[in-house]
């Protein structure tokens, strides 16, 4: 008989501040993101050090997951461990047979391509981030400062994952970090924007079309002439962030990522009356990988969007 494990109840957290519900769809926010990475220990060291995320737990996983086998996502031994920032959670998962080699993701995708680390500029997040092994993208010696009060970076981590970096001279928030977004990016922003707008229950709250011509966005990204359309659509106190880019074009992907490829390989999203927006979903279109998984602790559900990125919807079961 095969035994399963069921989805650890510290892999999800409440939101005390998440913004306010709109249509009929309760989302709480993005509650983690979880990275593939070649080494735990070190991954863990540049996220707690570097960027100043807090270890709450680490873990090994020997079993399948309930969640994941309905799912019908393919059981590897990983030991994992959670970091978490005010706002949300970074899961890091490093699997039994690891590759070696690190991650190839470019920035113009296609996939989960970065989570934006924000803080305040006097805490030098950028200089932090390229001491402890970060490989700076950006041009320059610097955070790309757009004349607005805030400084821009892109980076990847020692395990080749890109993230980004946001110096902001007068942050909205008193934390020494915050998980300012989780980026997408895709081939067709039209059909994405779509099935999130049914996901989430609500539009983008921005959408821009033609974006180009900057010469320091071009910095930023290390890329001439970029061309870009864009969508950010609120979840909580972290925004979810859509790119398609346009040059250099975005190409679409022949299939999905497996997990264990090193990266970020999920999206966690916490819902309230899952099992209800479960079925809501499910009539307007969305197809769901099993249906949702209850345990003592929480019910989840997993799915992939049109471009075949692996979330999950959560619904805690404690007060």
């Amino acid at each position: 008989m095969k035994l399963f494990l069921l989805l650890p109840l510290f892999c999800l957290i409440k939101f005390a501040s998440a913004q306010p519900v709109t249509d009929s769809i309760a989302v709480r926010g993005i509650n983690r993101v979880s990275l593939s990475v070649r080494d735990l220990d070190k991954a863990v060291a540049f996220y707690t050090h570097a960027i100043g995320l807090t270890e709450t737990r680490r873990y090994r996983v020997t079993k399948p997951i309930l969640a994941e086998k309905k799912g019908g996502i393919r059981h590897t031994a990983r030991r994992a461990a959670l970091l978490r920032g005010p706002n949300g959670q970074v899961e890091l998962m490093q699997f039994d047979g690891a590759a070696t080699s690190p991650g190839t993701m470019p920035i113009q995708g296609p996939g989960i391509t970065h989570v934006c680390y924000q803080s305040r500029a006097a805490a030098g997040l950028y200089s932090k981030a390229k001491a402890a092994g970060g490989r700076i993208i950006s041009r320059g010696t610097a955070p790309v400062d757009r004349g607005y009060g805030i400084q821009y970076a892109y980076a990847h981590d020692p395990d080749g994952i890109l993230f980004e970096l946001e110096q902001l001279d007068k942050p909205p928030f008193a934390d020494s970090v915050w998980l300012g977004h989780v980026a997408i990016v895709t081939p067709d922003i039209d059909r994405l924007a779509a099935f999130y707008t049914t996901l989430l229950g609500h539009g983008p709250h921005n959408r821009i079309d033609n974006i180009q011509n900057s010469p320091k966005l071009d910095a930023i990204a290390n890329i001439d002439s970029l061309k870009l359309r864009a969508a950010w659509f609120r979840t909580g106190t972290m925004l979810l962030e859509i790119w398609q880019f346009n040059n250099p074009p975005t190409q679409p992907r022949s299939a999905p990522l497996p997990f264990t490829a090193i990266g970020y390989n999920h999206i966690g999203f916490e819902l309230s009356g899952l099992r209800q927006q479960y079925e809501r979903l499910r009539a307007a279109g969305i197809k769901f990988l099993s249906a949702p998984v209850s345990t003592r602790q929480s019910t989840t559900v997993f799915l992939r969007d049109p471009d075949g990125n692996l979330l999950s919807i959560s619904e805690l079961q404690l007060k």
